[in-house]
């Protein structure tokens, strides 16, 4: 009888140390300001015991591959269960997540991370879609003077939000597709091959191009990408006059000796 109540005992004990370390929070609420961020937390999703509470960001289309880094603990009471999460870059995106933690003996234990926060910037009024019909050259200087860039996109999350946008405005685009920021970086070289490349330098590590799409040959007349309805991309010549896709937030300076992909000096855009 004893030796069962011990059992009982030291199976429950057990149960209750992995019931924290196995606490998966909920996402918190995130307000971005300019290089912070306000995070709340809710505390009823905060377990007994919780002394701190640790949080981690992801700059969006960061060159270092989209990583989180190594973040900050912050001190938690239930009473004030907001944070500032400092040094983020101005007009950047970010997502973020928590995981929380308490003092035991002379270690900390932690639950597991929360689930990333929803990617706030990635909405419709990231985007915007310019109607006027412009080659892929000159919608990519037009979305500069506004203090844009053509869009770029870099996850299946902001590729469905860009479609949407376009399908909210399907009866005005009469070939339904925009243009992006997606180049070919070889398309006046010798090199057979393509190299595409994003007009802010971001890495090229998702793609969405559709079946049939001139993918791999360098070629002119599919050195420039456009997004249809579907949300597949079309590889298409420069020189076709389509609507084009802005992006704000994240601006980029025009370069004197930057190639002009597909514009002639006798090109009138109307």
């Amino acid at each position: 009888m004893l030796l069962a109540v011990f059992l009982i005992g030291l199976i429950s004990a057990r149960f209750t140390t992995a019931r924290y370390t196995d606490k998966v929070p909920a996402k918190p609420d995130v307000v971005e300001n300019p290089h912070s961020a306000k995070l709340k937390v809710d505390p009823n999703d905060v377990p007994a015991g919780t002394d701190r509470v640790h949080i981690e960001a992801k700059q969006i289309n960061d060159l270092t591959g989209d990583r989180f880094e190594a973040g900050y603990d912050f001190g938690y009471s239930p009473a004030v269960p907001y944070f500032f999460y400092p040094d983020l870059n101005d007009g950047k995106y970010h997502v973020f997540k928590v995981k929380y933690g308490k003092q035991k003996g002379k270690e900390v234990e932690w639950t597991k991370f929360s689930e990333e926060t929803r990617f706030l910037h990635a909405e419709p009024n990231r985007y915007s879609l310019d109607l006027l019909r412009r080659n892929w050259a000159m919608a990519k200087e037009q979305c500069i003077s506004e203090g844009k860039r053509l869009a770029v996109i870099n996850g299946q999350k902001a590729n469905n939000v860009v479609m949407q946008l376009l399908r909210a405005n399907q009866n005005m685009l009469d070939e339904g597709r925009a243009w992006i920021g997606l180049f070919d970086a070889h398309y006046g070289d010798e090199d057979p091959t393509t190299t595409w490349t994003w007009v802010d330098n971001s890495p090229f590590k998702f793609a969405k191009f559709e079946y049939g799409a001139k993918v791999y040959e360098s070629e002119l007349n599919s050195a420039v990408v456009a997004i249809n309805v579907e949300g597949e991309w079309e590889t298409v010549s420069p020189d076709t006059k389509l609507p084009f896709l802005c992006e704000k937030g994240v601006t980029e300076k025009p370069q004197e000796t930057e190639a002009r992909v597909g514009l002639r000096e006798t090109d009138v855009i109307m």
